[in-house]
C-alpha cells in the first residue's frame, strides 16, 4: 500500500518543497542541460527527476558531484529559480540534517529550518567550484546554523526567571543535543566538540565527511571526538552536573512539549549505506 504524504504546512522546509514543485511540474519544468555533465543523458533533465536520481543508492558519488556543482554553480551565476531549485533538490538531506534538532526543540521547528536555509545560502555563496563532497558540506553548514539557534535557545532558557524555583525543566531536557549545549555553556567542551558529537552520534554525518570538514586525518577527528565525549560522560556523572534547571513558575519554553522526545545516541561511526572513506586498521 502507498505511503500516504503528510499535507504540507507553512514552515520553512514545507514552503519550499512547494515552490519547488511548482518550478519542476508542468508542461515547462525547470531542467538541468545534461551535456556534459557526466553520468547524465545528453538532454534537458527536470530537476524532480534530478533529486530522484540523487536518492537513488545506484548513483556513484561522483556523479552526485557533479550534478550538485552545476546547480551551485547555476544558483551563483543566476540565483532565483536556481537557487530554489538547488535547496529543492538538497531538500531531503537538509530534513534529515535538522531533525535530531527539531525533535529536541520542537517549539522552535520553524525558526530551525528558517536558520538553516539562511546558513545553507551563506554557504552556496562562499562556496569553490569543484569542492568534494559538495552536498555534504552544504548540508553540514546548515546543520551548524541551526545548531547555533538552538544552543542561543537553551541559553536563553536556562535563564531564571523573575519567580524562579527548583524543578525539572519541560521535556525533552535531556536530549543529548541540550545536553551537549548545556556543556559547552558550563565550558566542559567547545562549541565545536558539540557539534561534531551532535552531527556524528545523533545526526547523519559520516565522521569521515566531518573529518573533511574539519581538515582532520580520520583518526585525529575520532580521537578528537572521543576526549570530548569523555570530558561529557565524566561531567554528566561526576557531582558538578545539574540535573535540574530554575525555571519560571508560568509560561513555557519553546522547547516544550508534552511527549518524551528522548532518542538514544547512536552508537555507530558511520551507516552501512553511506559512503565510507577507507582509514587505516585499527592496531
Amino acid at each position: 500500500m502507498p505511503t500516504r504524504k503528510r499535507p504540507l504546512t507553512d514552515s520553512p522546509f514545507d514552503t519550499l518543497e512547494r515552490t519547488f514543485t511548482l518550478l519542476t511540474s508542468g508542461p515547462d519544468p525547470l531542467a538541468l542541460d545534461g551535456t556534459g555533465v557526466p553520468g547524465l543523458p545528453d538532454r534537458p533533465i527536470p530537476l524532480g527527476e534530478l533529486k530522484a536520481r540523487l536518492l537513488h543508492p545506484s548513483t556513484r558519488f561522483e556523479v552526485r558531484d557533479a550534478i550538485v556543482d552545476e546547480l551551485v554553480a547555476l544558483s551563483k551565476a543566476e540565483g532565483g529559480k536556481w537557487t530554489v531549485g538547488l535547496a529543492g533538490v538538497l531538500l531531503p538531506g537538509l530534513r534529515r540534517t535538522v531533525r535530531a534538532l527539531v525533535r529536541a526543540c520542537p517549539g522552535k521547528a520553524d525558526d530551525i529550518e528558517a536558520e538553516a536555509l539562511a546558513a545553507f545560502l551563506a554557504a552556496v555563496s562562499r562556496c569553490q567550484p569543484g569542492r568534494p563532497r559538495l552536498a555534504s558540506w552544504l548540508r553540514w553548514q546548515a546543520r551548524k546554523g541551526a545548531t547555533r539557534l538552538l544552543h542561543a535557545e537553551m541559553a536563553e532558557r536556562a535563564r531564571p526567571g523573575t519567580e524562579p524555583v527548583s524543578a525539572a525543566p519541560p521535556r525533552p531536557w535531556g536530549h543529548p543535543d541540550l545536553v551537549l549545549a548545556k556543556a559547552v555553556r558550563a565550558g566542559v567542551i567547545s562549541a565545536a566538540d558539540a557539534e561534531l558529537i551532535s552531527a556524528t552520534r545523533i545526526g547523519d554525518t559520516d565522521l569521515a565527511e566531518a573529518a573533511d570538514h574539519l581538515d582532520l586525518g580520520y583518526w585525529a577527528c575520532h580521537k578528537r571526538r572521543r576526549r570530548a565525549e569523555s570530558r561529557v560522560r565524566d561531567w554528566v556523572t561526576g557531582d558538578d552536573y545539574p540535573p535540574f534547571d530554575d525555571v519560571q513558575k508560568t509560561g513555557e519554553s519553546g522547547c516544550s512539549v508534552s511527549g518524551d522526545c528522548r532518542r538514544p545516541v547512536r552508537s555507530m561511526d558511520r551507516r552501512p549505506s553511506k559512503r565510507r572513506s577507507s582509514p587505516p586498521p585499527r592496531r
